[in-house]
C-alpha cells in the first residue's frame, strides 16, 4: 500500500537503502540532495519497494509539487519498475496538492492517469572503451574544436562558491536567467557532493581567474554533466570542448556512463551529440487540479 509521509517523518536511511536498490536509481533522489533544496513530502510503497518524492512550495496559500533547480529527473523509483506500480503513485499524490509540475524518469510513465507527460531529451555516453576509440565518435566540428587551441591548462581548484558566482553571470543568466531563490539550494548541493566526493569541478583559468567550469557528479556508475559556465574568454578557448574531453578520457574503460542532463535545447543538443552522445527519453509531467478562478495560472518554480 503506497503511503504518503511529510517531510519530518521520512526515514531518511531506509529511503536511501531502498533508492540504492532500484535498478533505476539517480542521484537526484538521495535525501541529502533533496534536502538541500527544500521541503519534500514523499508516497512509500514498502510492499511493491517504491519511493516518490514530492518536492514542494507553497503560494497563494496552496501547496504545489515543483521541480527543484538543477535535479534534472524524479518520480518513482522501484525495484520491480512498471506502467501499473507508475499509475498507482501518480494517483495517489495528495489531493493537497492541487497543482503539479515535475520532470520525472520514464520509469514514472503511465496511462490512465490524470495530467499529461510531455518527453524531453536526455543525452549519454557509455565510457567502455578506450579515449582513442570513443574519440573516433565525436564530429568533426568536436575535432577541429579541440584542435584549435590544444591542451590548455585544466584545474580542479575551484570552490562550489566561486562555480556559482562564474554560474550566475553567465550560463545562469541566460534565456531568461535562473528561478529565484535557486543559486543557494544549488550552491549547498555542489559543495556537499564536492565535500562527500561525489562532485568534482574542472574550470578553466585566464590570468589566473575562471573563465570556464563544469560540475560533474559521480553516483553509482553515473556522472551527470549538472551545471557548466562558460564566459567569453572561455568559449574563445572552446573551454567546454576541453572539460568534456577531459573528462570522458579521465573515465574512458571504466564502464562510466556520462550523463550530460540533456536539453531539447538544439544548439545544447548539437553539442552534446557531436560528443556521439545517444538520446534517451525522460518527461515532464504536469498536474492542474487548480480550483476555477487559479485554473489556468501556473505557480512559479
Amino acid at each position: 500500500m503506497i503511503r504518503y509521509v511529510t517531510h519530518a517523518d521520512i526515514d531518511r536511511t531506509a529511503w536511501d537503502a531502498l533508492l540504492l536498490r532500484c535498478p533505476g536509481r539517480l542521484w537526484y533522489a538521495r535525501s541529502r540532495v533533496l534536502d538541500r533544496t527544500g521541503p519534500w513530502d514523499a508516497l512509500i510503497d514498502e510492499e511493491a519497494g517504491g519511493i516518490m518524492p514530492l518536492p514542494y512550495r507553497v503560494r497563494w496559500g496552496i501547496p504545489y509539487v515543483y521541480n527543484p533547480y538543477g535535479l534534472q529527473q524524479l518520480g518513482v523509483f522501484a525495484l520491480e519498475p512498471s506502467r501499473e506500480l507508475a499509475a498507482a503513485f501518480i494517483h495517489a499524490i495528495p489531493r493537497r496538492f492541487r497543482y503539479v509540475d515535475i520532470w520525472v524518469n520514464a520509469d514514472t510513465l503511465a496511462t490512465g492517469v490524470p495530467g499529461r507527460f510531455e518527453p524531453q531529451m536526455d543525452q549519454t555516453i557509455r565510457c567502455d572503451r578506450d579515449i582513442d576509440t570513443i574519440r573516433s565518435d565525436y564530429s568533426k566540428g568536436h575535432r577541429r574544436n579541440l584542435r584549435k587551441n590544444p591542451g590548455p591548462a585544466i584545474a580542479e581548484d575551484l570552490s562550489a562558491d566561486d562555480f556559482i558566482t562564474l554560474f550566475e553571470r553567465t550560463t545562469g543568466a541566460q534565456f531568461g536567467g535562473s528561478p529565484r531563490g535557486s543559486l543557494a539550494p544549488l550552491r549547498s548541493i555542489i559543495a556537499d557532493a564536492v565535500n562527500e566526493g561525489t562532485g568534482r569541478i574542472l574550470c578553466l583559468r585566464a590570468d589566473d581567474a575562471p573563465v570556464a567550469a563544469a560540475c560533474f557528479i559521480t553516483w553509482e556508475g553515473r556522472s551527470i554533466l549538472l551545471k557548466s559556465a562558460n564566459e567569453t574568454r572561455g568559449h574563445q578557448a572552446q573551454a567546454m570542448f576541453h572539460l568534456t574531453d577531459r573528462w570522458i578520457a579521465q573515465h574512458a574503460g571504466t564502464g562510466t556512463l556520462l550523463d550530460f542532463a540533456g536539453s531539447n535545447t538544439a544548439s545544447v543538443a548539437r553539442f552534446n551529440a557531436g560528443f556521439g552522445a545517444a538520446i534517451s527519453t525522460y518527461f515532464r509531467f504536469r498536474l492542474n487540479r487548480l480550483p476555477w478562478p487559479l485554473l489556468h495560472l501556473k505557480p512559479r518554480s
